[in-house]
């Protein structure tokens, strides 16, 4: 993808560890990076067109040793040091929109890791691949098992550059312990569904409920399809309520940092270096076309009737006006709903999570069970 010299010139000075991108590491956590290695690749990273190569090598060094480590028996050693090769990859590309070879290439890299993870773990804890029919490919994600039968399922809908290898398998083991399943996929233009089909916001509720609709029809898990959710982040938080708008079957939604109205092509170019990654998951060769299927305005959704908690952080680095955004989504909410709203927290309010995680868990236990 061509950079404009002004985007040059910030890829090279501003994108590193002294200036804006430190304020990522709390989403470099929720991949489970561990800090240690974090402080130890940063300092090789020279400027932000060296990110990608740097992490995807950090990955294959991590990833070889792991397999090294499973030769040797040690399967415990090798099953983390796989999701550290995951986190690494995901580090690297996430956000890597200028050069999408490497952005694919670290995603597929990921996605081989993450299976060489779980294929570690015993059967009744180990995430169940599953690929549901869309269109000309399948939606594929993966569906996190709680003990007992008959619990609840939880959807997450993911962010603009999350996949389910990482961000959503951290949600997962945090939300599966306290009885609930848990499915977390890549939609259109997300993850390891971009190469087959573009992101368009219109779209979305169909992915969803095509979603909703093969659980209906396969449900030798033994799930409480009278008990359904959905969870987003970032764009998913704008994603979850908007899609939960228009399929009954959702009881509730959780909501975080997601836009309510991204105010059409002016908007998005606001988002400065960012609109690049609209460019990419829409597929488009120009923001106007792009534009058209970007269109985030929660009140295109009929208003939410069930009940809704959502999260918004007042340092929030891509959401512009995020209060104002906020009182958007819980005006049109028809519902019960409930608003916790961060002064000091940053994008998806990742550097509170010990506090905002613990309590989605208690909202979930009240409000779906």
């Amino acid at each position: 993808m061509k950079l404009s010299l002004k985007e040059k010139f910030a890829f090279k000075f501003i994108f590193n560890e002294k200036r804006i991108y430190k304020r990522w590491y709390g989403r470099f956590f929720l991949f489970e990076l561990d800090y240690g290695r974090l402080s130890r690749v940063v300092p090789r990273i020279n400027s932000w067109l060296e990110w990608c190569e740097k992490w995807k090598n950090e990955g294959e060094d991590v990833e070889k040793l792991a397999d090294k480590e499973l030769n040797a028996g040690n399967v415990n050693t090798a099953q983390k040091l796989y999701h550290q090769a995951v986190a690494c990859y995901h580090v690297g590309q996430h956000f890597f929109f200028i050069d999408k070879n490497q952005k694919e290439g670290a995603s597929q890299m990921a996605r081989v890791a993450y299976k060489k993870a779980i294929s570690l773990y015993d059967a009744d804890k180990r995430p169940v691949r599953i690929e549901i029919p869309y269109k000309n490919t399948v939606i594929p994600g993966y569906l996190f098992r709680t003990k007992e039968k008959n619990k609840p399922l939880i959807i997450q809908t993911n962010g603009m550059d999350n996949i389910k290898e990482a961000e959503n398998h951290y949600f997962a083991k945090h939300i599966t312990p306290h009885g609930f399943n848990f499915f977390a996929f890549d939609g259109p233009g997300q993850g390891e569904m971009w190469e087959n089909e573009k992101f368009d916001v219109a779209e979305y509720p169909n992915v969803v409920s095509t979603v909703l609709d093969w659980f209906d029809h396969n449900n030798s898990y033994e799930i409480d399809l009278n008990k359904v959710s959905l969870l987003g982040f970032s764009l998913g938080g704008f994603l979850a309520p908007y899609c939960a708008a228009f399929d009954k079957r959702v009881k509730c939604v959780v909501g975080n940092s997601g836009w309510a109205n991204i105010g059409g092509l002016n908007g998005i170019k606001r988002l400065k270096l960012h609109k690049k990654g609209v460019l990419y998951m829409t597929g488009c060769d120009d923001i106007e076309k792009a534009a058209k299927k970007f269109d985030l305005n929660i009140l295109n959704a009929p208003g939410l009737e069930c009940p809704l908690l959502y999260f918004h952080a007042g340092r929030d680095e891509i959401i512009e006006n995020p209060k104002k955004q906020a009182d958007i989504v819980l005006n049109w909410a028809k519902g019960e709903k409930e608003l916790r709203y961060y002064e000091l927290a940053e994008h998806c309010t990742v550097d509170y999570l010990d506090e905002i995680l613990p309590y989605i868990v208690d909202w979930y236990t009240k409000n779906l069970n």
